[in-house]
């Protein structure tokens, strides 16, 4: 009877949670979503430009590049985080989990004053509103920290706004910290300047007691001071070009609709309908793609795992939540939708009058528009269920299997960004292996773009931070613009989309520019490269010489006429690996870029490319000893030339024979190539017998001609 007694007291906890069980399961979604590869993700795209101007221009450098970004006071923000959070990825990318986490529970609170009693639609509202599909970039940590800190700051200025309407006797003390915070998030960017809206819709629901006459007079005299502060930071905005001389959202639909309302009108009302199903219906498009279930990859059972967990997490934790609290007889899911539908139009007001639109944009980049739309999207989906179905065990149960959906979605979003800061970690040691120093004023050029999720110019800024800034390369010119300019050391380049070949090839630089940034080189100063991984080949340095290899691109046999290998140093030029405020190389190193990796066939490979500029076949050979008695072997036969080149220059012809043979069976097949390879060593060598016997041989075999 007493372990009956203790069962059934066990059923009565938990068929009854409290409601902060909530926002305990709003932070382990946010975990599991965010978190689970923190360690493990690094930078990625918009990311470089912060770290860079950071990293080797500093504060003022930082400062000038927001300037060009058109955030001119979001140092404010960014100098702070910098000195707080420093360079390490994972401390980026923890504390923007915790910025979203702390976002979502303002809005949970938020919510539960303005619809008190509905505790469990309450959190499904803030579950939706922390994982919903529509926005995926948070793993561009950097990047997005200044949006969810002042995403942060609006739901808190809301949330005080709130606490002053229901506690009149604090009405001054409250009002006026809501309105601080509201101008901060104002100056400091403009996403969030739609969702001020919500605030009327939020204090009209919170004073429904009242008669119609009065609830809409207290309402607006509530709303007034941030109305007027809405005011003030629109004529702001628009003077924008005025006070900093340039604007890179100037209202473009504005002016379309005023020069021409009634195309203008038409032309508005599809973009609307567009983006709203861009946002409401896409997203989970993309979330149920078949193409995620990969068994090859053992990640793709976790992300199932979590997926299934927190579909029974989210239903188990709501029902009992529920059970808990009585609910209003009436739940007013008509006027969270509404709510929403209003939240989601307003929070993109300011992206369609700038003319950026999500729809006709990338889809994954486009989704940072929508950011500002996810509370509302959150409202309208939570609302229709609760508006469409009457039993609450069925809305529950289609409420977690959309949490599971949209949890297991951002944690594969997660893996692929994962999968991609791999990539730049092979690319960056094998470049800082393969040139230990480079000249300044160098371009690096590749045929196409070698890392996902990253893009030519966030490349550019990475290998500077890589790098660092060789004393006195880093050279400020005074530009139009009250800022200036800066010349960073080294700049990257992907084809041929920003260079015009025709003046490139008559000895006038190719110039680039971005943000706050100016590069500028000429034939003279490129080093051209390839970095294909997933083709099993380490990063190739090209030369004139490579021109027989075959199966490259047209772009990469153009760049590699004007490669110049040269300019790469065996030794660190400058502050290679940049160390700011005195951090040592080393640590630099392993803050940004992480630990140097295990040494595999690459290390051996590109150090033996580099010991070939050198002439130093005696480390060459060394190094081919090392990697073979570790069982490490090339896959393509290009990495085996200096090796081959070394062992004849040796004297060990035997082994270069027998290297030779592998090459001309390895991937790409370049028989013309290893032919030209062994021209060379005949020119550059002793005549001996045995010498003479073996490149006989080889010149046979190879079909080789005289």
């Amino acid at each position: 009877m007493k372990k009956l007694k203790e069962l059934y007291q066990t059923k009565i906890r938990i068929n009854n949670l409290p409601a902060w069980a909530g926002p305990v399961l709003l932070f382990a979604t946010c975990f599991f979503a965010f978190g689970i590869l923190l360690a493990r993700l690094g930078y990625f795209q918009d990311d470089w430009h912060h770290v860079y101007y950071a990293f080797a221009e500093g504060s003022g450098g930082l400062s000038r590049f927001l300037f060009t970004d058109s955030r001119p006071l979001a140092f404010i923000v960014y100098i702070p985080l910098f000195k707080l959070l420093g360079f390490a990825p994972a401390n980026w990318h923890w504390s923007l989990m915790i910025l979203r986490f702390l976002t979502v529970l303002a809005f949970w609170f938020s919510i539960r004053m303005v619809w008190p009693n509905l505790t469990g639609m309450a959190t499904w509202l803030a579950l939706f509103f922390a994982v919903y599909p529509a926005y995926h970039l948070q793993s561009l940590s950097v990047a997005y920290s200044l949006h969810w800190f002042l995403y942060l700051v609006f739901m808190l200025s809301v949330t005080l706004m709130l606490l002053g309407a229901l506690n009149p006797r604090y009405f001054v003390l409250y009002t006026s910290l809501a309105v601080i915070l509201q101008v901060f998030h104002l100056l400091m960017i403009e996403y969030y300047a739609g969702l001020e809206f919500i605030r009327l819709i939020f204090l009209w629901f919170i004073f429904r007691e009242l008669p119609f006459a009065a609830r809409w007079k207290k309402t607006l005299k509530q709303w007034l001071p941030y109305l007027g502060v809405l005011g003030l930071y629109a004529l702001y905005r628009l003077s924008y070009s005025t006070l900093y001389g340039y604007d890179r959202f100037t209202p473009v639909l504005l002016i379309d609709l005023l020069r021409s309302p009634l195309s203008g009108g038409i032309a508005f009302l599809q973009i609307i309908l567009q983006d709203t199903i861009f946002v409401m219906i896409s997203p989970w498009y993309a979330a149920i793609d078949p193409a995620i279930i990969d068994f090859s990859r053992g990640s793709t059972f976790v992300i199932m795992a979590i997926m299934a967990v927190f579909a029974v997490l989210g239903y188990f934790v709501v029902s009992r939540i529920e059970k808990n609290k009585t609910e209003t007889p009436d739940i007013p899911a008509r006027e969270i939708v509404f709510t929403g539908v209003l939240a989601v139009f307003a929070s993109l007001l300011p992206s369609w009058l700038a003319g950026l639109y999500l729809f006709s944009k990338n889809p994954m980049w486009s989704g940072r528009l929508a950011l500002p739309a996810l509370l509302g999207a959150s409202m309208i989906l939570t609302g229709l269920v609760y508006w469409l179905i009457e039993k609450p065990t069925y809305r529950h149960l289609v409420l977690s299997l959309l949490l599971g959906i949209a949890v297991g979605f951002q944690a594969q979003t997660a893996r692929d960004f994962q999968t991609s800061w791999d990539k730049q970690l092979q690319f960056y040691w094998q470049l800082h292996w393969r040139a230990p120093g480079i000249q300044p004023n160098t371009l690096i050029a590749s045929d196409t773009e070698i890392l996902p999720y990253m893009g030519y110019y966030p490349t550019a800024f990475a290998i500077n931070v890589l790098y660092g800034q060789p004393s006195g390369s880093l050279k400020q010119t005074q530009s139009t613009q009250i800022q200036t300019q800066s010349k960073p050391a080294y700049w990257f380049n992907a084809g041929s989309e920003h260079i015009n070949w025709i003046t490139f090839g008559r000895g006038q630089p190719a110039e680039f520019f971005k943000y706050s940034s100016t590069f500028s080189a000429t034939q003279q100063q490129v080093v051209a490269i390839t970095f294909e991984p997933q083709q099993q080949q380490c990063l190739w340095v090209l030369r004139p010489s490579y021109s027989e290899i075959r199966f490259l691109t047209p772009e990469a046999y153009q760049w590699m006429d004007i490669s110049s290998p040269d300019r790469i140093l065996a030794t660190e030029a400058g502050t290679a690996l940049g160390a700011p405020n005195g951090i040592s190389e080393k640590q630099t190193s392993s803050v940004v870029f992480g630990n140097e990796p295990e040494h595999t066939w690459c290390y051996y490979y590109e150090k033996a490319d580099l010991a070939s500029q050198q002439a130093d076949w005696q480390s060459i050979t060394q190094l081919w000893k090392e990697a073979k008695n570790k069982g490490f072997r090339p896959r393509t036969s290009v990495e085996l030339f200096p090796f081959i080149e070394a062992f004849a220059r040796t004297g060990a012809w035997e082994t270069a024979q027998e290297l030779t043979n592998s090459a001309n069976v390895y991937p790409p097949r370049s028989q013309s190539l290893l032919c030209t390879l062994w021209k060379n060593i005949e020119i550059s060598t002793q005549p001996d017998e045995r010498r003479d016997v073996i490149i006989a041989q080889l010149k046979n075999k190879l079909g080789c001609q005289e």
